[in-house]
């Protein structure tokens, strides 16, 4: 009887580890079907979805993003290193022009330079102040 007695405490043993098993599975599941709920109830949004397609509120400092894009170039005063000087480029240039020649290059410049849209507009913008 002592055998048939282990034995049964075997299958007693691997039955509770199935129980377990199935019950920490199931609230896993549920923890996983309340998010999926919740994602499809409040989609996340993210940059222009956020603001009615409107460009992301997060202000872009164009100074900041000429200094460390385009200033190895054109000097941190916009004075011209191996590039033109660009402290008069807005009484030649508009800034959609310079947006421009931001994204296709011009002459030495190679295009691409910066590859986000609301940068280059920023950039763009700042720089045709300067006449």
């Amino acid at each position: 009887m002592a055998g048939s007695n282990k034995k049964d405490m075997n299958q007693n043993d691997v039955i509770d580890s199935a129980k377990a098993f199935f019950a920490s599975f199931g609230i896993l599941f549920l923890v996983f079907l309340i998010a999926l709920v919740g994602s499809a109830i409040f989609p996340p949004q993210h940059g222009e979805q956020a603001n009615g397609g409107e460009a992301p509120t997060a202000t872009i400092d164009a100074p900041t993003v000429f200094k460390q894009n385009c200033s190895s170039c054109h000097g941190q005063n916009l004075e011209g290193i191996a590039a033109p000087a660009l402290t008069q480029v807005g009484s030649k240039y508009s800034a959609d022009e310079i947006a421009k020649i931001i994204k296709e290059g011009k002459g030495g410049m190679p295009p691409g330079l910066l590859k986000k849209q609301p940068e280059i507009q920023a950039v763009a913008q700042w720089l045709s102040e300067h006449k």
